[in-house]
């Protein structure tokens, strides 16, 4: 199953780490990326996410900061669950505007509660 992870791109981060067996060095980059929507009564609800990724991603994205886009996700399950695996076979969209916008909802009021005063 393939899905999109999507979000405003807030940070584009190399990484290097030494593999304590065989000393050798790998390369990765990790994405922090913004989630920003509502909750079922209307507050809003604001979830960031880092995901470790290839390192050729450095390069195609560190120019998409602050920008909303779209990493396409391949979902497998093993014996020990549920994984994702970044798409490479698929581009990383930038879009024109978020496709999850909730500012056209509106918060519902809360009911109002009866006075308790008794005379």
């Amino acid at each position: 199953m393939t899905t999109h992870l999507i979000g405003q791109l807030l940070e584009v981060k190399p990484i290097e780490m030494e593999d304590r067996k065989t000393g050798k060095v790998k390369y990765s980059t990790d994405l922090t990326i913004m989630f920003d929507g509502i909750d079922e009564k209307g507050y809003r609800k604001v979830s960031v996410e880092t995901v470790n990724v290839d390192e050729e991603y450095y390069d195609d994205l560190k120019g998409k900061i602050g920008k909303t886009i779209a990493i396409a996700y391949i979902a497998k399950v093993d014996q020990w669950g549920v994984k994702f695996y970044p798409d490479r076979s698929m581009p990383v969209l930038e879009l024109e505007k978020n496709p999850l916008d909730y500012t056209k909802f509106q918060r519902k009021e809360a009911p109002k509660k009866a006075s308790q005063h008794r005379r």
